[in-house]
Formats: structure tokens, sequence, C-alpha cells
């Protein structure tokens, strides 16, 4: 048996295209993209954004898919694989990815408390205060939390085929009938119908500097590209798997649930409510006024379980890949240690909420300096660094062989994602990360 084998990886096109696009649609789709949408002149935006995910998602998820699936190592194995040397940036990756989980996972678990709590009407009263309670509370917060991160443990404990092709398999299919049934309802609606139009209808009245901005920044984090999950994803993707249309495939889904999510939230009016407000504390008030509105809201919030599950799976793997192969432990083992220091960051991350609030970093409890750090700093610099490692450090022809070969990209198209990569996506992304720096600065 080769090493491949033993490796494990994806059974098929389809079950990489969904577990890639499971990493992909997450959070971000669902309670961001309408509000950026809503704010930056609907179609217009949308446009803009198009474009931006043509010019600076698609190459560096061509980028990452090519590294991991030329090297089918881990990211720290597959960069000085590829390049002696450059090892410490696949570490930049794991490093990130782990932060990430300290607080990703800490949201994750309070969708499974809301999707349960719908489905026994205990969401009562004010809702702000009930989301206050929650998440200031200290033991409740964390059960679920630690449920949600188990989950992802025996998901990854179960291998690369056993368990995460098995689980977005099931997974993925679920979300997009889940997605598909709240647009149905809502745009049969009155204000669904009314949404579709202020979705789609481009306001160019509404763009300004900060539509590209926030455009860039948005086509950049959709697609959890900087933090190794898809790297090692791609190192899963059987020989002759097309990178390119793979990429295609997953850019398109991701692109489609943000829109659909946009009518969905549209259509409830309140695209102007961002975050943690928007699915927590918006929404369950318009469930509360609709009919069967418990069901509506389980739906949505099993929808955002969903998309958590998906995305914190690959990053869970992209770190126990880490331990398995270069550490030389047993999967049970690399994934527990992994799970272990999810759930020591998840911990801290929780209480500064509530109990530990008080102790702050530049202002900031852990919560939110794991989300800024990671955020603001981390993954712009890995998003430049592998743009450039790919389009400058990588050999022209090993590249060229990978993509066309394999990859399916045609001679035509091959130079065009090379120039991207090589100036077109470190420029958009150093904007986007020193724009953050000066948003976060003047924040202080």
């Amino acid at each position: 048996m080769s090493s491949t084998e033993k490796r494990g990886g994806f059974g098929g096109k389809l079950a990489a295209i969904l577990a890639a696009a499971g990493s992909a649609i997450g959070l971000g789709n669902i309670w961001r993209f309408p509000y950026i949408t809503s704010e930056n002149g609907g179609g217009a935006f949308i446009l803009i954004y198009l474009g931006c995910i043509l010019l600076l998602g698609l190459p560096l998820l061509i980028a990452e898919f090519a590294v991991g699936h030329n090297t089918k190592r881990n990211p720290i194995d597959a960069f000085s694989t590829i390049r002696k040397g450059w090892g410490w940036l696949g570490a930049m990756g794991i490093f990130s990815v782990t932060l990430i989980m300290g607080y990703y996972f800490v949201i994750s678990g309070w969708t499974l408390n809301y999707a349960i709590s719908s489905a026994t009407n205990a969401i009562t009263g004010d809702y702000g205060a009930f989301f206050c309670d929650f998440t200031t509370a200290v033991w409740k917060p964390l059960l679920f939390t630690y449920l949600f991160i188990l989950a992802n443990h025996f998901i990854i404990i179960g291998g690369v085929q056993g368990g995460i092709e098995k689980a977005s398999k099931v997974m993925m299919p679920l979300l997009f009938v889940i997605l598909i049934v709240l647009a149905i309802y809502s745009l049969w609606l009155p204000e669904g119908r009314e949404a579709l139009g202020n979705v789609f209808t481009p306001d160019f009245s509404k763009v300004t500097g900060k539509t590209f901005l926030d455009a860039m920044g948005q086509a950049f984090f959709t697609l959890s590209v900087g933090m190794g999950a898809m790297l090692i994803y791609g190192s899963y993707f059987k020989d002759g798997t097309k990178i390119a249309g793979t990429a295609i495939s997953v850019v398109s889904l991701d692109t489609i649930v943000a829109l659909t999510a946009a009518v969905i939230i549209f259509s409830a009016g309140v695209a102007d409510q961002s975050g943690m407000q928007l699915a927590f504390v918006a929404m369950p008030k318009v469930f509360s006024s609709m009919p069967l509105g418990n069901l509506w809201a389980t739906l949505f919030f099993l929808l955002l379980g969903l998309a958590a599950l998906s995305s914190t799976i690959s990053m869970h793997e992209a770190v126990t890949s880490y331990f398995v192969e270069k550490r030389g432990m047993s999967r049970g083992v690399g994934a527990a240690i992994v799970t272990v220091v999810a759930m020591l960051l998840a911990t801290g991350a929780s209480l500064s909420l509530g109990a530990w609030d008080s102790y702050r970093v530049a202002g900031m409890n852990f919560f939110s300096l794991l989300d800024n750090f990671t955020a603001i700093v981390m993954l712009p610099v890995l998003g430049i660094l592998t743009s450039i490692f790919v389009g400058w450090v990588w050999k022209k022809e090993d590249m060229r062989k990978e993509l066309t070969a394999e990859g399916g990209v045609d001679a035509a198209t091959y130079p065009v994602i090379r120039f991207l990569l090589r100036y077109v996506c470190p420029v958009l992304v150093s904007v986007v990360f020193v724009c953050g720096i000066v948003a976060f600065i003047r924040g202080l």
C-alpha cells in the first residue's frame, strides 16, 4: 500500500467539492454578506464582489488546492516540499487556525443552544437580554461549546473518507435543503418578493471606496484561504482531480449560499443588522411574529450550525494532520490533542465574555483578541505570503504542470492565473490588511 493510500483521500470529485464547499461556507455567508450587501447598494455590491472573487478569491483558492494536491502533505511539509525552508509558512497557518478555533467554536456552540431553545420555545421575552444572559453565563455556553467540539472530534477520528467525507455528504445536502426551504418561505411572503428586488437591484449611489474594500475583504475571508484548511483538503484530492474546476465549483456554491442567505435576511427586514446581533437577537424576534415561528427559527439555527460545523471540521483537520504526519501520531491521539487545545482556548474565550471579562489586553477580552488578531493580522498576512509563494517561489514549470495536466487549466488561462497570483492578489490583500489595521487603530 502506498503512502498516499495510507494517508487517505476523498473518494471522488463530488466528495471533494462538498467537503471544500463546506469549509468555505461558514457563518460569514449568512450574517455578514447580507449586511454589507445592504450597506453597499445591493446589486451594485454583488457585481463588485463577483469581480473580486474572480481576481482574488478564486486564484488564492486554486493556489492552496494546487500546493496541497501537488505535495500530498500537511501544510508544513507541503510548503517545505516545494521549496526547502518554507515550512514556517505552513506553521503560521496551523497557528492561526488553532487560534480561530478558540472563538469560532464558542459561536458554533451558541447555534446549537439556539436551535434547541427554538424547538422547545425557550426563547422568550427580551431577545437581547436572553442572548446576553446566555453568553455571559459560566456553564451553559461552555456545555454547548464542548458538545460542538466533540462532534468535530468524532468526525475527524473517522478519517478522511469515513469521517470528513461521510459527514460532508450528509451535512451539505441538508444545509442546502434547509436554505432552500427558508428561501422559498421568504419569497412566498410579500416582503420576500420585495427583498429579491432589493438584493439584486444595483444602487450605484451607495458605492464608495469602502464598497470595494468590503468586497475585497468578503472575497478573501469567505473561502477559508490562508489558514491551511483548503490546502489540506487539496492534498486529499484524488490524482486527476481538476483543480481549477473544483475551485470554480466551490466558489459557485459559496456564492449561491451567500446570495440566498441575503434574500432570507432581506425578507426578514433585518438586513441593517450584522453579526451576532443579526443571528441571535434580530432573527429570533422576527421569527416570533411569524406563523410556525419556532419551526422557522429552528431551521435557521440548524442552518447556522451546519455552516459552522462544516467549517470547523476543516480547521480541526488542518491541525490534526500535522500531528499525524509530522509527529507520527495515530489519528485518534492527534485529534485528541487538537480537541483538548480547542477546549482550553474556547473555555477562555467563552468565560472572557462574562466571568473573565475584566482580564483584557489592549482593551480587548480574550474572545475579541483571538478574533481581531487572526482576522486583521494573521489571515491577510498568510494570504499575501501564499500568493507570493505560489506566484514567485514555486518553479514556474512545476506550477504549470500541476495546473495544466491534472488541474485542467488550458494554456491560455494559466498565464492569467499566474499573473493574478504574482501581482494582483498580493496588492489586493495588502490593501485589506492595511485598511484593517488602520480601522482597528482608529477604533481603539
